[in-house]
């Protein structure tokens, strides 16, 4: 709402010609200044073209200012007027610096001219043709006349004024417009100088401003590498619309460039340009509301002493005041807590002119706290050639890395895995010594040593964020020193460990698998853990923990005895709580000490490094809860084992059936077993003869052979031994022989079932009973079928009406079935991703009912026959990703499948030339097509 503002009838009388003349001022120097520029035709670049002089430039400025301090009826408009002119300004002297380089680009071209009649009209048709001046005029008059009628003028005025001004065709939605136009022309400009290579010539060349507000930070430009792409974004988010104020976070680990990015991005002359006044502060873990307030203040205004006396309520109303009517640029660094946020951000008034805060955090949450509408800037570690870029430019700047250093050099900066912050440190490392080969090949050979010694800082600053967290947090962290260096972490085994360690909550003890999981994103969200492989849904597979925030782990947990992964025998080792051996720890296993409160061992090594009597006597493992030898291998079962009841989770390599006596292990939660047993067609399958059904506590068995399950007797007398375990969540994998009732009764709460079926099986027609049995599991949500790999490619029709309701994903391999069999599984009411693999279906055409697949959002078809198939919104409405696999007879991707308004993302893994060429035409907005082979990934 805009309302004229009181003044004296003198002061209005003074000011409305003033307004007027300078309205006229303002058009005709625009005028003139547009009709100086000519532009090319037909792209050729400036035979005729002739750019507008900085004195032009100055003039309008010149011209504006005094406008934009005459106005006084509209305060917004007032802002707007300057806005629009500190883009005219940044696009005439971007022009004048390029010479007629982007007059020859046809677009260019026409958004100009759309910019230069936009600003006519609004001239024409508001500032002359409005009847704004009359009224005006008027008003003035009736208040030095009549006060009666002055009262009435006033209110006609103010109902014209604001029409005129915040109506939806009022001048403030023309100018609105046109610094649209303006900063898509800016932006369309900087990108083509981007392409075109010239970013570092125009940082470098330009007027005086631009390259004075390099020159102060010029020493730290070299060391900038891989920002390329989120400078891009943020700059374009920064400066672009919409213009309300927007809220813009970066979150990354530690040393991994934050607030090098902000830096870069404040300092940047886009930037600098286009905010009327910027800040930068640090607010850190520990802060004083007080010195942010301040230290925003002292950088967009005078300070006084009275300024320092005011409390921080009134210091927060000064900076208010301060940044309104301004466009603004606040950087607030490393901040830790959604409080500090709520400390400050009463401060910063929205004012719709597009002002900024951007926030940098290692925390996901603070950054959604902050800005729960837009996604925020997660920053990746380096590839191995930014690694080796950054470190070259710090060693050598343009020089470039003498030939005989490249190799080890690329070595060095790959053992930094990308982390910035390691990089710096090492090439300090390198800067100290000669550069010679030798020199460099021994730092190589001990770098990793180096980076958890040497490089206390880096581990300083990793620490902080270790500190920040909760109690049960830190415990789990720390346990991930347990796995080797540069090892991609099985997210499912880390959760079973977790869990089998008591780290969880026991209130949470109904779910902790999701409770886990929870804790890990937590992790992840803090930038401790960084994220490996991704499953098809989207669910984290793997996890990774870089090489100095292990060496964290291992620090922090050597100091509280939590954990220890063994060297050496040496004297502290006798009172760890948990040991890990890696392959590289080169013990005499006879010399080893008792270690009688050890709770966890975990054996990385693939070997037979320790022998039963040596394992379980010596070193005296009677307290054991998680025993993790899946690596070491036994002649016989260590009986050992048996006495451990304690355990919690027990991972063993065997060759050998184990004893029924195992079901004696009450406490056992997790049991994994590998092989190597012999798999071929003719092999007997391993049996498992424990009485899985009497053991209360064990949820998760994990077989990699398939193997037959011991089934409990119906004749048993169900009051002397029951035979039902509402604890097992998961079984993988058994034979479809072993999917009887008595064992799919026996285990009521499964919730993962993989099934692996022989040849036996499939000769014995196995399967198709068991497909019925799984009525008993309504409980199941996740079901592998593996199927016998006919090579007649012919089977029995399989039927699937006895799956269970709650199925939310089904994996199908070898099934050799034909589409038109599918009708029982498309209806399926939760089902959520489907996995069709290794001629799973076949037959050259699938045409789905309509109806089916209501809530399927995951898609996945891998290795078919399939010629043509039928996909829109009436089969599957809210697919969300389609991956087609190794589809080598497909035509091509389903033109309806574009219709599906859920679709986020296609990718096609070498399939047929004619199925690619269909994918690249696609052109839906957000629809991201990827194509990839075994040599190339594109993305349409």
């Amino acid at each position: 709402m805009f309302l004229v503002e009181h003044r004296s009838p003198a002061r209005m009388l003074e000011k409305c010609p003033k307004v007027l003349e300078e309205m006229g001022h303002f058009r005709a120097e625009l005028m003139k200044l547009l009709g100086r520029t000519t532009y090319p035709h037909n792209n050729r670049v400036g035979e005729h073209s002739r750019q507008p002089s900085l004195a032009w430039v100055v003039k309008l400025l010149q011209a504006s200012d005094k406008l934009r301090h005459a106005i006084t009826i509209s305060h917004r408009m007032a802002m707007e007027i300057t806005v629009l002119c500190q883009d005219l300004r940044y696009l005439l002297s971007f022009l004048e610096s390029s010479s007629n380089e982007f007059l020859g680009d046809h677009q260019v071209v026409k958004s100009l001219r759309d910019l230069a009649n936009k600003a006519g009209d609004i001239v024409d048709d508001y500032l002359f043709d409005n009847p704004i001046k009359s009224k005006i005029i008027e008003f003035i008059h009736a208040t030095l006349g009549d006060q009666r009628e002055s009262l009435i003028g006033i209110h006609y005025v103010r109902k014209v004024v604001r029409k005129f001004f915040d109506g939806e065709s009022g001048i403030c939605q023309g100018l609105l417009q046109t610094l649209q136009i303006a900063r898509s022309v800016r932006q369309m400009m900087r990108k083509m100088y981007g392409k075109r290579g010239g970013g570092k010539e125009y940082l470098q060349s330009g007027n005086a401003s631009l390259r004075g507000s390099l020159q102060h930070d010029s020493n730290k430009q070299h060391i900038v590498v891989g920002l390329d792409d989120y400078l891009g974004r943020m700059l374009d988010q920064i400066t672009g619309f919409p213009s309300r104020l927007e809220i813009v976070t970066i979150v990354g680990m530690g040393g991994i460039g934050k607030t090098t990015l902000a830096k870069n991005i404040f300092d940047h002359p886009y930037t600098t340009y286009h905010f009327y006044c910027r800040a930068w502060v640090v607010v850190s873990q520990v802060y004083q509301v007080r010195d942010l307030l301040l230290g925003i203040l002292s950088s967009v205004s005078q300070l006084s002493a009275e300024t320092y006396s005011k409390t921080n309520d009134q210091l927060a109303e000064v900076l208010y005041r301060s940044l309104k009517g301004r466009r603004y640029l606040i950087v607030m660094d490393d901040m830790w807590s959604a409080k500090a946020w709520g400390d400050v951000k009463r401060s910063f008034p929205n004012d719709k002119n597009g002002s900024r805060v951007i926030v940098t955090t290692r925390l996901t949450d603070v950054a959604i706290y902050v800005n729960p509408k837009t996604p925020p800037h997660f920053m990746s570690l380096l590839s191995i050639e930014e690694s080796r870029k950054l470190m070259g430019n710090i060693l050598f700047g343009e020089e470039g890395c003498p030939p005989e250093l490249v190799d080890v050099g690329k070595y060095i900066a790959k053992r930094c895995q990308g982390l910035p912050l390691s990089i710096v440190v090492v090439a300090g490392l390198l800067c100290s010594v000669t550069r010679t080969l030798d020199s460099w090949r021994a730092i190589a050979s001990s770098i990793s040593s180096f980076l958890c010694t040497d490089a206390e800082h880096c581990l300083e600053m990793l620490a902080l964020s270790y500190n920040h967290l909760p109690p049960y947090l830190k415990v789990c962290f720390l346990y991930m020193g347990a796995f080797p260096e540069d090892c991609e972490i099985e997210v499912q085994k880390l959760i079973h460990l977790w869990i089998a360690e008591g780290f969880l909550d026991r209130k949470v003890l109904e779910h902790p698998e999701a409770v886990a999981v929870d804790y890990l994103e937590d992790l992840i969200g803090r930038s401790l853990v960084l994220v490996g492989k991704r499953s098809f849904d989207g669910k984290i597979k793997t996890c990774i923990l870089h090489d100095l925030l292990r060496e964290l782990c291992l620090r922090e947990a050597q100091k509280e005895n939590f954990l220890s992964v063994i060297k050496g025998f040496s004297a502290g080792i006798a009172d760890q709580r948990r040991l890990s051996l890696h392959k590289d720890s080169y013990l005499d296993v006879h010399l080893a000490p008792e270690i009688p409160y050890v709770r966890s061992f975990l054996y990385f090594d693939v070997g037979s490094g320790f022998e039963p009597d040596i394992l379980f006597f010596q070193l005296g493992f009677k307290l054991l809860k998680v025993l993790d030898v899946i690596f070491l291998r036994f002649e016989t079962f260590p009986v050992q084992i048996l006495e451990l009841v304690n355990l919690s989770y027990l991972g063993l390599m065997v060759t050998f059936e184990l004893p029924k006596m195992l079901s004696r292990l009450k406490n056992l939660q997790t049991l994994v077993i590998h092989g190597p047993w012999t798999s071929t067609d003719y092999a007997e399958s391993p049996n498992l003869l424990f009485e899985y059904w009497s053991m209360p506590k064990l949820r998760h068995l994990y077989i990699t052979v398939a193997c037959c399950l011991r089934s409990p007797s119906v004749k048993m007398d169900i009051s002397l031994r029951p035979f039902t375990s509402k604890c097992i969540q998961t079984v993988s994998r058994i034979r479809f022989a072993s999917c009887t009732r008595e064992v799919f009764i026996s285990m009521p709460s499964l919730r993962m079932l993989a099934l692996s079926e022989t040849k036996e099986d499939y000769e014995m027609d196995w399967s198709a009973k068991c497909l019925k049995e799984l009525f008993y599991l309504q409980e199941l949500e996740l079901l592998k079928l593996y199927f016998y790999r006919e090579s007649t490619k012919i089977r029995r029709i399989l039927f699937w009406d006895a799956l269970p309701a709650n199925l939310r994903k089904l994996t199908i391999s070898w099934s050799y079935q034909p589409w038109q069999n599918m009708i029982s599984i498309a209806l399926l009411p939760k089902l959520e991703v489907l996995k069709l693999k290794n001629y799973a279906f076949q037959g050259p055409k699938w045409e789905p009912n309509e109806g089916g697949f209501r809530v399927l959002k995951h898609l996945l078809v891998e290795m078919t026959d399939l010629v043509s198939w039928v996909a829109t919104s009436n089969h599957f409405p809210r697919l969300e990703y389609l991956v087609l696999k190794s589809c080598k007879y497909l035509k091509e991707v389903p033109h309806g499948i574009t219709e599906i308004s859920t679709l986020k993302r296609i990718e096609l893994h070498n399939c047929s030339e004619s199925a690619k060429i269909s994918a690249t035409s696609i052109e839906v907005e957000s629809l991201d097509v990827v194509i990839k082979s075994d040599r190339f990934q594109h993305s349409a």
